[in-house]
């Protein structure tokens, strides 16, 4: 057995194994549709697979590192996800193997912060992650919301102008040449524009992620005010009843709860800080006093028992595309 980066026949059988072991049930389409960017042969480099003595793929992760503009700066965060071990051989210590190798491989090429996502925090609490950082979720179900007659379908060729809209975000994902394209063109996945009377985009919405967030805005661009309407359409066409706000949407919150919208707030996602002086000196080029420590709930901040959002130091977005 052994662990490395995967050839081309190796990260095919990841891939496979990540089909067969980890898809929702009854999902009609595969990991790579949903997970196109991660997934990618491309990224192989931030990807590790354990090979067993007759050269099968048994168990495997992969890691996207992308920059993030946040309150700080541009920092740059590695979203790991595909964790996956065949039934055969689980028990066998391989997946805690993967991620030592991998968060050793951040470190040392200076990545500072990591993120993931789990329905089992409590197995990843042990390996550094903590339940951090803030989203509000806001339902439109019942929302009395305008409407507007120059809504139409998201098309391919819609991609520059939404990316465009996607980067008046204060925080966000840097996305690299292309993956907004590919995001957007996910199957299962719907969007909606907003156009003016030329006919260029205003404002974009999509609803889901493939399989993932169902019923759910996924994420959203433009101007409030332009959003609204796009927001009632997809609602009235049974898209999605939920809307996504990484930190930084906070005037989306007070639009929607102004007209009756509830909303809850939750964490956004599990979080581990590999090198806490990187980010400590990004905060105070920031003018941010930065924690004294490695606590990412100190760092990120957390959602209180009370439901609200207690920001740390860094405030970093996370839209619904950019999960993997």
């Amino acid at each position: 057995m052994h662990i490395s980066n995967p050839g081309p026949g190796e990260h095919a059988g990841f891939r496979k194994l990540v089909n067969a072991e980890i898809r929702p049930s009854g999902s009609r389409t595969s990991a790579w549709d949903d997970f196109p960017l991660i997934l990618d042969p491309e990224n192989s480099a931030w990807t590790l697979v354990a090979v067993a003595d007759d050269g099968a793929v048994v168990a495997g992760m992969a890691a996207l590192i992308r920059d993030f503009t946040t309150n700080c700066g541009r920092i740059s965060v590695a979203g790991l996800g595909s964790v996956v071990t065949h039934p055969d051989y689980r028990g066998q210590g391989l997946s805690r193997s993967l991620q030592d190798e991998m968060m050793a491989r951040l470190q040392r090429h200076n990545v500072p912060l990591a993120v993931l996502w789990t329905d089992q925090p409590e197995i990843y609490a042990g390996r550094g992650f903590a339940t951090a950082g803030w989203e509000y979720h806001v339902v439109i179900r019942e929302l009395d919301l305008p409407g507007s007659m120059g809504l139409r379908p998201y098309e391919a060729s819609d991609a520059a102008a939404v990316a465009a809209l996607y980067r008046t975000h204060a925080w966000r994902t840097v996305r690299q040449d292309g993956d907004d394209a590919r995001l957007y063109a996910m199957p299962g996945t719907r969007g909606l524009v907003a156009t003016d009377g030329e006919g260029q985009v205003t404002a974009a919405c999509f609803c889901g992620k493939g399989a993932d967030f169902p019923d759910y805005v996924t994420e959203w661009s433009g101007p409030v005010e332009a959003m609204l309407p796009l927001l009632g359409a997809v609602r009235d066409r049974g898209w999605a009843h939920t809307v996504l706000v990484p930190p930084g949407g906070e005037l989306m919150v007070d639009a929607l709860a102004s007209r009756g919208a509830g909303w809850f707030a939750a964490a956004s996602g599990q979080w581990c800080v590999l090198d806490a002086v990187r980010l400590a000196d990004a905060a105070r080029t920031a003018g941010i006093d930065p924690p004294s420590g490695a606590d990412a709930v100190d760092w990120l901040g957390r959602v209180d028992g009370d439901g609200l959002p207690r920001p740390g130091a860094l405030h970093v977005a996370v839209w619904g595309f950019d999960s993997v």
